[in-house]
């Protein structure tokens, strides 16, 4: 069999390693693994690439992607899944492995749709896909997120003062309440913890730490002007941080690989017995598969 395999969409930490495992785990039953660079685009555009072995193993335990992504708002419209059948076709691909988020699912779905043999792993640091309990790169994001507020919140109980933290998660609150139990913070901001600013405000004056650490779950306030109105109201110094792509960008842990090892095992799985059109998705704390048809 000829296999294309292709990432889509923002990065997330592991993706790597799936990569690695997946053509050495083909190459040992006889198929090949072709990669596809830049996601959809590079599907619409027949941007391939012969995979090698030793550069899949020497980037396997590092963050981004060594295949690229991007994203790909023309893969919606017919015209660029035209574009992208007509690669498989000209590729005589037999199946084709996509990592990514729900966009990316879509993706997937659309391409099967057309008849395209198709096998999607979650991989996104927000973790908010239904069909599965956890998606590739959750755990490292959380991971970054924890290292980073334990190193700047050093430098704050020196001088005495208190930091908003801005993490990542899109329209997820995954990543903050991950970080809410990782480094049990004095408070949380989420879509599961919502602002009551005047109660806030009742807590902090009432608080006798000298340092406050306060989590952010991303697009749901104005963070300066949040800072500000703190600053104003409660008497103490606040400053703000973003953590931002720190959480794509720290290589992925030993439990993320775990992971990782989890889902590539089944992927090929589903390659090698010809059981395709399925998401690989962890259930109950474990891995397994179910057709397109169960989640779209």
């Amino acid at each position: 069999m000829k296999v294309g395999i292709l990432v889509s969409g923002g990065d997330a930490p592991g993706m790597n390693y799936v990569v690695y495992d997946i053509f050495e785990k083909l190459s040992k039953i006889g198929c090949e693994l072709i990669g596809i660079k830049f996601g959809f685009k590079g599907l619409m555009e027949n941007d391939t690439v012969q995979l090698n072995s030793q550069i899949l193993e020497e980037n396997k335990s590092f963050a981004g992607s060594i295949l690229k992504s991007s994203r790909a708002p023309e893969f919606k419209t017919s015209k660029g899944i035209k574009k992208g059948l007509n690669t498989i076709l000209k590729n005589n691909f037999d199946a084709i492995i996509i990592l990514g988020g729900d966009g990316s699912l879509r993706g997937a779905k659309e391409l099967a749709e057309q008849g395209v043999k198709v096998v999607f792993i979650p991989a996104t640091i927000d973790n908010d896909l239904t069909c599965s309990e956890y998606s590739l790169g959750y755990y490292t994001a959380v991971h970054a997120c924890q290292k980073y507020i334990e190193l700047v919140m050093r430098t704050m109980q020196t001088l005495n003062r208190s930091c908003i933290f801005e993490v990542m998660g899109n329209e997820s609150g995954q990543i903050a309440e991950g970080v809410k139990i990782s480094s049990q913070p004095d408070y949380t901001i989420s879509e599961y913890d919502s602002l009551n600013i005047t109660k806030l405000v009742r807590d902090i004056k009432k608080n006798k730490k000298e340092s406050l650490t306060i989590v952010v779950q991303e697009k749901l306030i104005n963070l300066e002007e949040f800072k500000n109105e703190l600053i104003a109201k409660t008497k103490r110094e606040f400053k703000s941080c973003v953590i931002g792509y720190l959480q794509r960008g720290e290589n992925p842990t030993k439990e993320e690989i775990k992971k990782a090892k989890a889902f590539s095992t089944l992927a090929v799985d589903c390659i090698r017995t010809h059981n395709l059109n399925k998401v690989i998705v962890f259930k109950n704390s474990k891995c397994t598969m179910l057709s397109m048809n169960e989640i779209l």
